[in-house]
């Protein structure tokens, strides 16, 4: 399925109740990113390709940022091949330095940045006693203060255009102890949740708009390499999962794209700090 089959209405809205904008705009266009800058950190990861070749399928240019040169290319080829513009960046997104440097070059090639999507990010699993102060430090610097580093930078960049749009990548980690080791990345996720609402209370005069998306497991690279990790137990690891999650399957990662487009759009306009699970029902238990 393609993105404008995600988003495909058999009839624009006829009635604009409680000025809603669809009547005005029309639907097509309520969910259109057509003339948009956008920009996301951890560009080439699973979730972070799916969500920059998502973006310009729905019209916009985008800035693909990740930690190295070769990888923020091979997120950047995805944008070509959908006939967008596009500007492959290195940053590492816990160095303050490097994330402005990134969002100035940004704007400099585009002139402005009417999306913001933080996907970088990363865990382990070290039970908390034994958990190294480096290991820690490393985790909550990419995953919590380079989410910062980005929302700052950006919404410099957003309030003085009276506008934008910024989607923070939080967990089901950050609603929920998990209980294998994972107290950084927990304790970042959950910091991200409240951080979202925060900007989205500090910035929503200014016409920004912050919010989040918190997945459940997503079958990506780094939930297979948990798995056949020896200190797990696979087959009850996976049957956990499982049973924790009502719709009784993992998501994959394109399932994320469509939760960021409408977050990303006018279709959200009046959707600012929440956080949106995004979990087959998880969190619903």
């Amino acid at each position: 399925m393609g993105i404008a089959d995600l988003f495909s209405p058999h009839e624009a809205a006829q009635t604009n109740p409680a000025g809603s904008r669809t009547a005005a705009m029309g639907i097509a266009d309520l969910f259109s990113l057509h003339g948009r800058v956008a920009l996301v950190t951890g560009a080439a990861g699973a979730m972070g390709s799916q969500v920059v070749t998502g973006l310009a399928e729905s019209g916009a240019d985008v800035a693909c940022v990740d930690l190295t040169e070769e990888l923020a290319s091979r997120a950047a080829k995805r944008v070509q091949e959908c006939g967008r513009r596009v500007i492959a960046l290195r940053a590492d997104v816990s160095a303050t330095a490097e994330a402005e440097a990134a969002v100035h070059r940004t704007v400099e090639t585009f002139g402005r940045i009417d999306v913001l999507v933080n996907t970088a990010g990363f865990s382990s699993h070290i039970p908390a006693e034994d958990f190294p102060d480096e290991q820690w430090d490393l985790e909550i610097g990419v995953n919590l203060k380079g989410t910062f580093n980005f929302c700052r930078a950006v919404g410099w960049q957003m309030i003085k255009q009276g506008r934008g749009s910024i989607i923070n990548f939080s967990s089901i980690a950050g609603a929920v102890a998990l209980g294998r080791g994972q107290a950084a990345y927990c304790a970042a996720k959950g910091a991200i949740n409240n951080l979202t609402r925060e900007l989205a209370l500090e910035w929503a005069t200014h016409g920004v708009r912050v919010n989040a998306v918190m997945p459940c497991q997503i079958l990506t690279p780094g939930l297979m390499s948990m798995l056949d990790d020896p200190q797990f137990d696979r087959d009850k690891l996976m049957a956990t999962w499982l049973d924790n999650i009502p719709i009784r399957r993992f998501g994959q990662p394109d399932e994320i794209v469509g939760p960021v487009l409408f977050l990303a759009s006018d279709a959200a306009s009046l959707v600012t700090g929440h956080c949106l699970a995004v979990d087959g029902g998880y969190l619903a238990r």
